[in-house]
């Protein structure tokens, strides 16, 4: 009995995209043997139907992941990105500047999504799933801020059994976090320490030359994901963007959660 072609296909490249990192049209091609052409018009249909996803952050084509139960938490922050990114799109085009969405795992927070490519104003690039220092950066001040204590406690003894290669970082986690967190829960957002280069290197090692605030993405009671918004630091806007953006982002903060909520997203404790 004959096989269907086009759905041989699909298949293949389906199994090809079970890895969670993304993959190029060219890397598809390579790997599968199909024409980009034919590939091309797989893809939209997969994603069409909602087994495959393109993450703007990267461009990079990845499977999605459904959560209708507990899941492995790579599992979690590939799904977590996926719902992030249509409203990560509308979010820049209200406020202009471009978002990233910073997923909880393992203790750390690592880039899930990022709106920075659709953006012409440019801004420093990061890859996907890079992880930011969690003391210093606008969301990792916003997640400890209104995580659990008990969350806060396992992150920070996590970091202080792996600490950070930043002089500032270490400083602030010994003498000043506290009453940043304090700042923080009053302000209702987090933001950038000004000797936060972007990177775990010494600001004067490397610098994006960008500043931030960040809002907590909170799921069920829990922080599964923060969200920033990210300028050049030179235009000194922070009062501005605070002014202007800070409700727009804790409402899409909001209907993130809700369409994680709704999508079943079960949270997971490693």
């Amino acid at each position: 009995m004959k096989t269907i072609d086009s759905l041989e296909r699909g298949l293949i490249v389906l199994r090809s995209l079970e890895e969670y990192r993304g993959q190029s049209l060219a890397e598809l091609h390579q790997g599968t043997g199909i024409p980009k052409s034919s590939l091309l018009r797989i893809l939209l249909t997969l994603e069409k139907t909602g087994y495959v996803w393109k993450a703007i952050g990267d461009g990079l084509f990845r499977r999605s992941i459904s959560l209708a139960g507990r899941q492995r938490s790579d599992e979690l922050s590939t799904r977590i990105s996926e719902i992030s990114a249509p409203f990560l799109s509308e979010l820049r085009e209200r406020a202009l500047w471009p978002s990233d969405i910073l997923v909880v795992r393992n203790h750390q927070l690592e880039l899930g999504e990022s709106s920075r490519r659709q953006s012409n104003l440019g801004v420093t690039l990061y890859d996907i799933g890079v992880r930011v220092d969690i003391i210093l950066s606008a969301p990792g001040r916003a997640y400890l801020a209104f995580c659990s204590p008990e969350e806060r406690a396992a992150v920070l003894d996590f970091v202080r059994q792996h600490p950070s290669p930043i002089a500032r970082s270490r400083q602030v986690l010994k003498n000043e976090l506290d009453e940043i967190l304090a700042q923080t829960r009053a302000c209702g957002y987090g933001s950038r320490d000004p000797r936060f280069g972007g990177r775990a290197m010494e600001i004067e090692e490397f610098d994006d030359g960008l500043d931030a605030i960040a809002v907590p993405i909170i799921c069920d009671g829990k922080v599964i994901a923060c969200m920033n918004l990210v300028w050049p630091r030179k235009y000194k806007l922070k009062t501005k963007i605070v002014r202007n953006h800070l409700a727009d982002m804790q409402a899409t903060a909001r209907a993130i959660a809700e369409a994680c909520r709704s999508s079943n997203i079960a949270v997971v404790d490693d």
